[in-house]
């Protein structure tokens, strides 16, 4: 939405919403008889309204540039995939963008492409002989309980 369409709007509704003050004011002074008061008043809602109307021509100008903008870039658009088939046919393919550039990634470290399991040697840091524990919910180690003969449920 560009500048003129939210200006545009945003100056019509205060315009109506500020007609709602003479109009009342109006409302009251016919029910007093007061004539001089309510033209007054009148006049002042015309104003509001003649105001807004304008705020309406602003807001549908706005409105009109979008369109024209919006067809330009979709003729852009389809020009650049135009070119893009075109060269995709001659076999001269232009890599693009990622299209899944929101996905996230992830790179393995030299330090894990040497790692034992990828038949590189062993990282600088290793412990010799260490294993992985596992942990159950009362904090005793899952692999204790199994070379006792335990059974382990996980099914928590």
């Amino acid at each position: 939405m560009n500048a003129k369409t939210m200006e545009g709007l945003a100056g019509a509704s205060a315009s109506i919403n500020m007609m709602s003050t003479p109009m009342n004011v109006a409302k009251e002074a016919e029910r007093k008889g007061d004539t001089e008061k309510m033209q007054r008043a009148l006049g002042y809602a015309a104003g509001l309204a003649e105001q807004a109307e304008k705020y309406g021509e602003k807001t549908s100008q706005g409105m009109k540039l979008e369109a024209e903008e919006a067809k330009e870039q979709e003729k852009l658009r389809q020009e650049e995939l135009a070119k893009n088939q075109n060269a995709g046919q001659t076999g001269q393919i232009k890599p693009e963008k990622q299209e899944n550039a929101d996905l996230d990634t992830s790179e393995i470290s030299e330090e894990g492409k040497s790692h034992p399991e990828n038949g590189g040697q062993a990282c600088p840091g290793a412990v010799e002989g260490a294993q992985n524990i596992v942990y159950d919910k009362a904090g005793e180690t899952v692999g204790a309980a199994l070379a006792a003969g335990g059974h382990v449920d996980v099914s928590a």
